[in-house]
């Protein structure tokens, strides 16, 4: 079976779409975020979609092989927001390994199913931007405010080395690949006289 590598020297790959829209047809309501897992949870849910690998998995795997039937070579997690910084809006920092795992193996999984010797299908890990910014304003009204920049870039630098980890765990067979983008989120991170970070990059297995 070819390599992602092999293959991009043959022909343009396709890519999947936009996971939240096609979300946005099932309609969910707050208990179907919930599901029975986290029925009891003391804050809202509805629009954590990356909470639907552990509670509706069944509606994310439809939708990758939605794409896949599609024509699609790749496929991406639905990990846009599994960091502890953007899960903290819905106070569940801790599941962050969990809803990596769990996505990354659905979408792997979903991959295998339609690949073929003619056609292998890969998957993308998406490492998402987070909901903070390390070089704009939090505040529209003073655009040079800005908040501990350092502890900003060490929370960006956490939060996507936790989604490498994830993928490590999931495609041990590219470990050094991931080493080197693992290496790579936090060695800009680190640069806390830089102006931004790795935000909303892919990485393949």
């Amino acid at each position: 079976m070819k390599t992602l590598e092999e293959l991009l020297q043959e022909r343009i790959l396709i890519l999947d779409g936009a996971m939240g829209t096609m979300i946005q047809r099932y309609k969910l309501e707050e208990a179907d975020y919930r599901g029975e897992q986290f029925k009891d949870w003391t804050c809202d849910l509805k629009g954590n979609n990356d909470l639907l690998s552990l509670t509706q998995p069944q509606i994310i795997s439809d939708i990758h092989k939605a794409y896949l039937e599609a024509g699609a070579d790749i496929i991406e997690t639905n990990t846009f927001n599994s960091t502890a910084v953007s899960m903290a809006d819905y106070e569940q920092e801790e599941l962050v390994f969990e809803l990596n795992y769990a996505s990354a193996r659905l979408a792997r999984n979903a991959a295998d199913e339609f690949s073929t010797e003619d056609k292998p299908r890969f998957v993308a890990g998406v490492l998402g931007p987070t909901n903070r910014t390390a070089s704009l304003s939090p505040d529209v009204n003073n655009p040079g405010f800005q908040v501990g920049l350092v502890n900003v870039l060490d929370d960006l630098r956490l939060g996507q080395r936790q989604q490498v980890v994830v993928a490590l765990e999931v495609a041990r067979p590219v470990a050094e690949p991931f080493a080197a983008v693992a290496g790579l989120v936090e060695l800009v991170a680190l640069d806390h006289g830089a102006h931004g970070a790795v935000q909303d990059q892919d990485a393949f297995f």
